[in-house]
């Protein structure tokens, strides 16, 4: 009865936050969105049952699955970029994995799928939004500030150099609502794991300490994903000429 009474509260709060945001021209979206999250939230839980009894291989190529998806949905972010997809990928991939590794390595988890497979996509979750935002704001500087930028190119500048101030700014601004979270951790708010941790009857102590660890691989893992992603597609913004492209607008 219980979950009952929650799928329809979801179902119900969807349907009253898109109908508001028509006004603001985003009603379609939310809607889509909050149907899309229900049902692969309900296909997730029938799959994670399957999930615990299999071999944990099969917790690697669901996280490798996941990368994959979180990969394309920043590279849809950033305009679907020349060249980016691959970077985008990677760069969430590897960050969340060695991010992932020290929680079993120093055994704050037992490395069994039950725990992998929570624990890694909370970090490529949080890579992936960390990442679009960053690739984001990355691609608009270059765009508000393509005078700038030529200008560097004009004075013999190589591209890296020539968007250094707009790679910085995007990183910068990706990084503002982790670190927002951060600073209020425990006065404005109590994040998911520590809660669900306290629902089932946790030491307080434990469920804070391990909280504190999952954020703070949280915050690095956007950090070194959206690095990384800038990085690789910088190229993706300039011709083989090293001129900045003109698709940009």
């Amino acid at each position: 009865m219980p979950e009952i009474l929650a799928l329809a509260l979801t179902v119900l709060l969807v349907v009253l936050t898109a109908a508001y945001a028509r006004r603001f021209g985003i009603g379609k979206e939310i809607s889509l969105a909050g149907t899309r999250a229900l049902i692969q939230v309900l296909i997730l839980a029938s799959i994670i049952l399957l999930l615990f009894k299999l071999p944990i291989y099969w917790s690697a190529l669901v996280l490798i699955a996941m990368a994959a998806i979180a990969g394309h949905t920043t590279y849809s972010r950033s305009g679907k970029l020349e060249g980016s997809l691959p970077p985008a990928i990677f760069s969430i991939a590897s960050a969340s994995a060695l991010l992932l590794v020290p929680f079993f390595l120093l055994g704050i988890f037992p490395f069994e799928p039950r725990y992998v497979v929570p624990t890694g996509s909370i970090l490529i979750g949080n890579a992936m939004n960390v990442s679009s935002l960053a690739i984001d704001r990355y691609r608009g500087e270059i765009k508000n500030r393509r005078a700038e930028v030529e200008a560097y190119l004009a004075l013999g500048a190589n591209p890296e150099l020539a968007v250094s101030a707009c790679l910085k700014q995007g990183i910068l601004s990706s990084l503002i609502p982790s670190i927002d979270n951060m600073k209020n951790l425990g006065l404005v708010w109590i994040p998911g794991v520590m809660t669900g941790m306290l629902l089932s009857g946790a030491d307080p102590i434990e469920a804070a300490s391990i909280q504190i660890v999952i954020f703070a691989a949280i915050v690095a893992a956007g950090f070194i994903a959206s690095s990384l992603l800038l990085h690789y597609s910088t190229d993706s913004f300039f011709t083989k000429a090293a001129q900045l492209r003109e698709d940009l607008d």
